[in-house]
Protein backbone atom coordinates (compact mmCIF):
# COMPACT_ATOMS: atom_id res chain seq x y z
CA UNK A 1 0.00 0.00 0.00
CA UNK A 2 1.59 3.28 -0.82
CA UNK A 3 -0.22 6.16 1.34
CA UNK A 4 0.77 8.55 -0.81
CA UNK A 5 -2.17 7.60 -3.31
CA UNK A 6 -4.81 7.92 -0.42
CA UNK A 7 -6.46 10.93 0.39
CA UNK A 8 -9.02 11.33 3.51
CA UNK A 9 -12.20 13.84 2.14
CA UNK A 10 -14.15 15.83 4.42
CA UNK A 11 -17.36 15.92 3.67
CA UNK A 12 -19.26 19.77 4.95
CA UNK A 13 -17.35 19.45 8.33
CA UNK A 14 -19.33 21.45 10.66
CA UNK A 15 -16.57 21.69 13.46
CA UNK A 16 -13.16 22.80 12.95
CA UNK A 17 -12.11 20.81 15.95
CA UNK A 18 -12.78 18.29 13.90
CA UNK A 19 -10.46 19.23 11.18
CA UNK A 20 -8.02 19.61 13.28
CA UNK A 21 -8.56 16.13 15.16
CA UNK A 22 -8.78 14.30 11.84
CA UNK A 23 -5.34 15.74 10.40
CA UNK A 24 -3.15 14.93 13.57
CA UNK A 25 -4.82 11.11 13.18
CA UNK A 26 -3.70 11.15 9.53
CA UNK A 27 0.20 12.20 10.91
CA UNK A 28 -0.05 9.88 13.42
CA UNK A 29 -0.20 7.30 10.65
CA UNK A 30 1.56 8.67 7.85
CA UNK A 31 -1.13 9.95 5.81
CA UNK A 32 -0.99 13.37 4.29
CA UNK A 33 -3.46 14.37 1.52
CA UNK A 34 -6.47 16.11 3.02
CA UNK A 35 -9.43 17.25 1.06
CA UNK A 36 -11.92 19.41 2.76
CA UNK A 37 -15.47 20.06 1.44
CA UNK A 38 -16.94 23.36 2.27
CA UNK A 39 -14.78 23.62 5.25
CA UNK A 40 -15.85 26.07 8.48
CA UNK A 41 -12.65 28.36 8.80
CA UNK A 42 -9.78 26.73 10.75
CA UNK A 43 -9.59 28.53 14.45
CA UNK A 44 -8.06 28.27 18.02
CA UNK A 45 -9.93 24.94 18.21
CA UNK A 46 -8.62 23.46 15.23
CA UNK A 47 -5.17 24.46 14.87
CA UNK A 48 -4.89 22.61 18.93
CA UNK A 49 -6.46 19.40 17.99
CA UNK A 50 -4.10 18.95 15.04
CA UNK A 51 -1.00 19.52 17.24
CA UNK A 52 1.87 19.05 15.20
CA UNK A 53 -0.36 18.30 11.98
CA UNK A 54 -1.27 21.98 11.44
CA UNK A 55 0.84 21.34 8.00
CA UNK A 56 -1.30 18.76 6.72
CA UNK A 57 -4.64 21.51 7.87
CA UNK A 58 -2.96 24.67 6.07
CA UNK A 59 -2.13 22.31 2.64
CA UNK A 60 -5.69 20.68 2.51
CA UNK A 61 -7.40 21.63 -0.47
CA UNK A 62 -10.57 23.21 -0.50
CA UNK A 63 -13.00 22.56 -3.19
CA UNK A 64 -17.24 23.70 -2.98
CA UNK A 65 -18.78 19.74 -3.69
CA UNK A 66 -18.76 16.62 -3.34
CA UNK A 67 -18.15 16.10 -6.98
CA UNK A 68 -15.34 18.54 -7.20
CA UNK A 69 -14.10 16.16 -4.40
CA UNK A 70 -14.57 12.84 -6.31
CA UNK A 71 -13.13 14.44 -9.38
CA UNK A 72 -9.52 14.21 -7.72
CA UNK A 73 -9.50 10.42 -7.35
CA UNK A 74 -9.50 7.18 -9.30
CA UNK A 75 -11.70 5.50 -6.79
CA UNK A 76 -13.85 6.76 -3.92
CA UNK A 77 -14.84 4.77 -1.08
CA UNK A 78 -18.07 6.17 1.11
CA UNK A 79 -18.08 5.81 5.07
CA UNK A 80 -21.92 4.96 6.36
CA UNK A 81 -22.96 3.47 9.67
CA UNK A 82 -25.77 2.45 7.86
CA UNK A 83 -26.28 -0.62 5.97
CA UNK A 84 -28.56 -2.31 3.72
CA UNK A 85 -28.93 -5.86 2.41
CA UNK A 86 -28.68 -7.84 -1.47
CA UNK A 87 -31.40 -5.74 -1.80
CA UNK A 88 -30.22 -2.03 -1.41
CA UNK A 89 -26.60 -3.15 -3.05
CA UNK A 90 -25.75 0.73 -2.30
CA UNK A 91 -26.18 0.25 1.33
CA UNK A 92 -23.78 -2.95 1.13
CA UNK A 93 -20.49 -2.32 2.73
CA UNK A 94 -17.20 -4.24 3.48
CA UNK A 95 -15.50 -3.72 7.21
CA UNK A 96 -12.53 -1.81 7.58
CA UNK A 97 -10.40 -5.16 7.59
CA UNK A 98 -11.70 -5.98 4.47
CA UNK A 99 -10.99 -2.38 3.11
CA UNK A 100 -7.36 -3.22 1.69
CA UNK A 101 -8.34 -6.06 -0.39
CA UNK A 102 -11.04 -4.02 -1.56
CA UNK A 103 -8.43 -1.56 -2.93
CA UNK A 104 -6.05 -3.67 -4.65
CA UNK A 105 -6.23 -1.29 -7.91
CA UNK A 106 -3.82 1.28 -9.52
CA UNK A 107 -4.64 5.29 -9.12
CA UNK A 108 -5.19 7.54 -6.50
CA UNK A 109 -7.94 6.56 -3.79
CA UNK A 110 -10.45 8.80 -1.91
CA UNK A 111 -12.07 7.95 1.05
CA UNK A 112 -15.00 10.17 2.47
CA UNK A 113 -16.63 10.69 5.86
CA UNK A 114 -19.52 12.71 5.78
CA UNK A 115 -21.46 15.44 7.73
CA UNK A 116 -20.80 14.81 11.71
CA UNK A 117 -25.01 15.03 11.65
CA UNK A 118 -25.88 13.00 8.93
CA UNK A 119 -22.94 11.57 7.12
CA UNK A 120 -23.00 11.23 3.02
CA UNK A 121 -25.93 12.11 1.19
CA UNK A 122 -27.79 9.35 -1.32
CA UNK A 123 -26.88 10.82 -4.17
CA UNK A 124 -22.75 11.16 -2.76
CA UNK A 125 -23.30 7.33 -1.83
CA UNK A 126 -24.54 6.60 -5.61
CA UNK A 127 -20.86 8.21 -6.75
CA UNK A 128 -18.60 6.11 -4.26
CA UNK A 129 -17.14 2.68 -5.89
CA UNK A 130 -17.41 1.11 -2.55
CA UNK A 131 -18.88 1.30 0.74
CA UNK A 132 -16.67 0.99 4.26
CA UNK A 133 -18.82 0.42 7.76
CA UNK A 134 -17.39 0.00 10.93
CA UNK A 135 -19.41 -2.69 12.93
CA UNK A 136 -20.38 -0.36 16.19
CA UNK A 137 -23.45 -1.32 18.85
CA UNK A 138 -26.61 -0.97 16.78
CA UNK A 139 -27.89 1.17 19.73
CA UNK A 140 -26.21 4.11 18.73
CA UNK A 141 -23.71 3.19 15.79
CA UNK A 142 -22.27 6.35 14.68
CA UNK A 143 -18.46 7.06 15.90
CA UNK A 144 -17.35 10.78 15.80
CA UNK A 145 -15.19 11.58 12.36
CA UNK A 146 -12.47 11.61 13.69
CA UNK A 147 -12.55 8.13 15.74
CA UNK A 148 -13.96 6.94 12.12
CA UNK A 149 -10.66 8.18 10.43
CA UNK A 150 -8.64 6.78 13.24
CA UNK A 151 -10.16 3.14 12.64
CA UNK A 152 -10.04 3.21 9.35
CA UNK A 153 -6.15 4.28 8.62
CA UNK A 154 -5.17 2.04 11.22
CA UNK A 155 -7.13 -0.96 9.71
CA UNK A 156 -4.76 0.25 6.14
CA UNK A 157 -1.67 0.99 7.87
CA UNK A 158 -1.41 -1.81 10.81
CA UNK A 159 0.66 -4.70 8.68
CA UNK A 160 3.03 -1.77 7.86
CA UNK A 161 3.19 0.31 11.21
CA UNK A 162 3.34 -3.23 13.22
CA UNK A 163 6.38 -3.80 11.87
CA UNK A 164 8.92 -0.53 12.54
CA UNK A 165 6.76 0.11 15.97
CA UNK A 166 9.01 2.18 17.92
CA UNK A 167 11.34 2.68 15.29
CA UNK A 168 12.09 -1.14 15.42
CA UNK A 169 11.95 -3.43 12.35
CA UNK A 170 10.94 -7.25 13.59
CA UNK A 171 11.59 -10.11 11.56
CA UNK A 172 8.63 -12.97 12.35
CA UNK A 173 10.01 -16.07 12.82
CA UNK A 174 10.51 -18.21 10.14
CA UNK A 175 9.61 -22.32 9.84
CA UNK A 176 12.92 -23.39 9.91
CA UNK A 177 13.37 -21.11 13.51
CA UNK A 178 9.78 -22.48 14.56
CA UNK A 179 11.03 -25.86 14.21
CA UNK A 180 14.41 -25.23 15.83
CA UNK A 181 12.28 -23.46 18.88
CA UNK A 182 9.92 -26.62 19.06
CA UNK A 183 12.48 -28.92 19.10
CA UNK A 184 14.38 -27.32 21.85
CA UNK A 185 11.46 -27.25 23.75
CA UNK A 186 10.63 -30.68 23.22
CA UNK A 187 13.78 -31.47 24.35
CA UNK A 188 13.46 -29.81 27.88
CA UNK A 189 10.45 -32.00 28.28
CA UNK A 190 11.21 -34.97 27.45
CA UNK A 191 14.01 -34.18 30.17
CA UNK A 192 11.95 -32.88 32.88
CA UNK A 193 8.62 -34.82 32.71
CA UNK A 194 8.53 -38.57 33.31
CA UNK A 195 5.04 -39.32 32.30
CA UNK A 196 4.25 -39.39 28.68
CA UNK A 197 1.19 -38.03 28.93
CA UNK A 198 2.16 -35.24 30.74
CA UNK A 199 5.16 -34.47 27.86
CA UNK A 200 2.68 -34.64 25.27
CA UNK A 201 0.23 -32.45 27.01
CA UNK A 202 2.75 -29.06 27.47
CA UNK A 203 4.29 -29.87 24.08
CA UNK A 204 0.74 -29.62 22.35
CA UNK A 205 0.38 -26.72 24.87
CA UNK A 206 3.11 -24.68 23.58
CA UNK A 207 2.55 -25.92 19.88
CA UNK A 208 -0.58 -23.99 20.01
CA UNK A 209 0.63 -20.77 22.07
CA UNK A 210 3.09 -20.35 19.25
CA UNK A 211 0.87 -21.14 16.23
CA UNK A 212 -1.32 -18.17 17.45
CA UNK A 213 1.47 -16.13 18.59
CA UNK A 214 3.37 -13.30 16.42
CA UNK A 215 6.86 -14.33 17.47
CA UNK A 216 10.02 -12.35 16.11
CA UNK A 217 12.99 -14.10 15.39
CA UNK A 218 14.81 -12.21 18.06
CA UNK A 219 12.36 -13.58 19.93
CA UNK A 220 12.25 -17.20 19.16
CA UNK A 221 16.58 -17.09 19.19
CA UNK A 222 15.89 -15.91 22.84
CA UNK A 223 13.65 -18.87 23.76
CA UNK A 224 15.87 -21.17 22.35
CA UNK A 225 18.93 -20.06 24.20
CA UNK A 226 16.79 -20.47 27.66
CA UNK A 227 15.42 -23.95 26.97
CA UNK A 228 19.01 -25.25 25.75
CA UNK A 229 20.70 -24.12 28.95
CA UNK A 230 17.73 -25.63 31.39
CA UNK A 231 18.39 -28.94 29.40
CA UNK A 232 22.09 -28.44 29.72
CA UNK A 233 21.41 -27.77 33.26
CA UNK A 234 19.36 -30.61 34.05
CA UNK A 235 21.99 -33.36 31.49
CA UNK A 236 24.73 -32.11 34.35
CA UNK A 237 22.78 -32.31 37.74
CA UNK A 238 21.49 -35.42 36.43
CA UNK A 239 25.20 -37.15 35.62
CA UNK A 240 26.68 -36.24 39.01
Amino acid sequence: MVKASFGIVLVEPRYDGNVGSVARIMKNFGFRNLVLVNPPEIGPEGRKNAMHALDIVQSAKRVKSFEEAAGMFDFIVGTTAKCGGDANHLRTPVFPEELSKALETDGKIGIAFGREDYGLLNEEIDKCDVLVTIPADRDYPTLNVAQSVAIILYGLSMDRNRATAGGKKFREVGKTEREYLLRFYDDLIDATYKQKFEADLAKRTFRQIVGRAFISGREAKTLMGVFRHAKARIDKAGSL
